[in-house]
């Protein structure tokens, strides 16, 4: 992945309407750990501007829909976006 490529995926995540993004996180906890870690950072930064009662909520909607995956490592991945430590 070039360094443009990264930038375009980076901006195209932070556009993304988060509940959109919300419905993406089963494909977006298979991409590549490069992709993951940019797609991550990214959500987790937009997270931390969300007030406490909308973190609270798409916590709880990010464990449902990882309780819904059948691969563990996705799974785990998808909790781990919305993690505390990482708030």
């Amino acid at each position: 992945m070039t360094y443009s490529d990264m930038v375009a995926f980076a901006e195209s995540v932070e556009t993304r309407p988060l509940g959109k993004l919300l419905e993406e996180l089963p494909d977006i906890a298979s991409l590549s750990d490069s992709k993951f870690r940019i797609a991550s950072t990214v959500m987790r930064r937009r997270f931390r501007l969300e007030s406490p009662m909308e973190q609270i909520q798409l916590r709880v909607i990010a464990d449902e829909i990882a309780s819904a995956v059948d691969d563990r490592a996705v799974a785990n991945r998808i909790r781990d976006v919305f993690q505390i430590d990482h708030a």
